[in-house]
């Protein structure tokens, strides 16, 4: 009898065995899909981001009286633009400003100038698209005008309406949750919309305010609004406010991912 019990034990043995050999291919395989989970995990958790970044206007001029659509302003970042890590502009690069609408008729309540913002072009095509927006604008005794066009000759460039276009349209969703970004009442985007002659108002949000020192020493103050699309809405009751070379900023930058 014991014997015969021999291949019966034999044949449980390889069967453990087996068992044992399919537990031990099976396990790289689980590590694999574990990697694998990993990876989409990281992969989806790759979101929009945003950021404050500090800035400096070196070229060009803000002014409801004297702007025209087309003028070029350019700020230059004082801080790097990074996203989860990733380092997107370096500090020491510039962004353009072109002035899409001046509104500066006597029988408005309220000046508005609206720029839209225009960032280098990136060479990798995957790379994220940026959503600037204007936060905060501080000048004390900018130079006068006069004086400053007699002492150094303008760089402003004026371009054609028609011959730029906005790197990306896009609202970035991580600007929203910004503390200093506020969605503006009906009232106010029917108004503001109607002096920048827009047909169909679209949602507009508050995202700042500037303050500006006049070289006489008078007090101005402006208003920032955005659409999120990389466009910034100046207004102020004061009809010849003035940024100029020299404006220290803060910038709203939005990263979206592709």
């Amino acid at each position: 009898m014991k014997y015969m019990n021999l291949p019966v034990i034999s044949i449980c043995f390889l069967g453990s065995a087996a068992t044992l050999c399919t537990a031990s291919l099976s396990a790289p395989a689980q590590v694999r899909t574990r990697a694998r989970s990993h990876s989409s995990v990281t992969a989806n958790s790759s979101s929009n981001s945003a950021s404050h970044v500090g800035a400096e206007l070196v070229d060009g001029t803000l002014n409801p009286v004297r702007s025209k659509p087309g003028d070029a302003i350019t700020v230059r970042l004082q801080d790097n633009i990074r996203s989860n890590g990733e380092l997107i502009l370096r500090k020491g690069s510039t962004l353009t400003g072109i002035v899409r609408n001046v509104t500066r008729s006597e029988d408005q309540s309220q000046s508005i100038v609206q720029i839209e913002w225009l960032v280098p072009a990136f060479e990798d095509k995957r790379a994220p698209e940026l959503s600037i927006a204007l936060k905060s604008v501080t000048q004390v005794n900018p130079i006068d005008r006069i004086e400053h066009e007699r002492a150094v000759p303008t760089t402003t460039e004026s371009l054609a309406v028609n011959s730029w276009a906005p790197v990306n349209t896009r609202s970035n969703t991580a600007l929203l949750k910004m503390p200093s970004v506020v969605a503006v009442d009906q009232q106010s985007i029917a108004d503001i919309e109607k002096s920048l002659g827009a047909e169909s108002p679209s949602q507009l949000f508050k995202v700042g305010q500037g303050t500006l020192i006049t070289s006489g020493g008078s007090k101005q103050s402006v208003d920032l609004f955005s659409h999120l699309s990389n466009d910034t809405v100046i207004t102020s009751q004061s009809k010849d406010f003035e940024i100029s070379s020299g404006a220290q900023m803060q910038l709203l930058v939005g990263v979206n991912r592709r």
